[in-house]
């Protein structure tokens, strides 16, 4: 089974369009939303062998990881904010051969009913990006200076990494980090779903990596492997209109 998360309502803000909500706790639901990586349309798996697009060179990944920020979901009744800001490492989650379930992200008191999409930002939105993690408590989500570019003012939004060989039998390290406000997407999935009382409802978010790569722009990772200062961000912003359409 792929790794989880499961969440409590104490751990994040609910928002409410309408009246307020007085649905008794035990006749709410859970949505669990699997996040799952593929590559050209299969799972993913971690220190896998695939190809790049339009080339023969084989590469394969060892880190996937983004920040989710302001899940929604929403009804005809209105929109219902989930999350504010949380932090998704799929990593562990897609390296074993026999599992493709993905990461699971387990929301619990959910309000029964038939909701029509839901959206989510990849990265941190502007109002909190221009803070740094010394602005917020240990423990917090935004604490982390592992996952904060200091010369960017700024936090890693989302990190794929891996190797890849161009030919020579040697594998060489690729990083293509993205970060900054510009770089925030916005998700929105048109993926009807029905909550009930009591029951388990699951949602799977599909993430295609080669589109990451490809999807409107293919990206010369032969040229730029790593992105890590200033002078690469009209490349970073490519590698972001590609983000935006690898998700399904």
């Amino acid at each position: 089974m792929g790794r989880f998360v499961f969440l409590g309502l104490v751990m994040f803000s609910l928002v409410f369009s309408g009246c307020q909500d007085d649905t008794p706790a035990e006749e709410k639901g859970t949505v669990n939303f699997r996040f799952k990586a593929v590559y050209d349309g299969e799972p993913l798996k971690i220190f896998e062998n695939y190809t790049y697009p339009e080339s023969q060179w084989p590469l394969y990944f060892t880190r996937l990881s983004f920040y989710l920020s302001n899940l929604t979901i929403t009804s005809e009744e209105g929109s219902t904010q989930l999350v504010d800001i949380d932090y998704l490492n799929l990593t562990n989650a897609h390296v074993s051969p026999d599992d493709d379930t993905g990461l699971e992200y387990r929301i619990e008191g959910i309000v029964p009913g038939r909701y029509n999409s839901f959206d989510f930002g990849v990265g941190v939105d502007p109002r909190s990006n221009g803070l740094q993690p010394k602005d917020f408590p240990a423990g917090h989500i935004l604490s982390s200076n592992a996952e904060y570019w200091t010369a960017w003012k700024s936090y890693i939004f989302f990190r794929p990494e891996g190797k890849i060989d161009f030919g020579s039998g040697v594998y060489d390290n690729f990083a293509l980090h993205l970060g900054g406000d510009e770089s925030y997407v916005t998700i929105s999935m048109d993926k009807p779903f029905d909550v009930k009382g009591g029951e388990e409802t699951v949602v799977d978010v599909i993430l295609d990596m080669k589109k990451f790569f490809s999807a409107s722009e293919l990206h010369d990772i032969q040229g730029i492997m790593q992105i890590h200062s200033l002078d690469k961000q009209p490349v970073m912003l490519k590698l972001v209109n590609n983000l935006r359409l690898s998700f399904e």
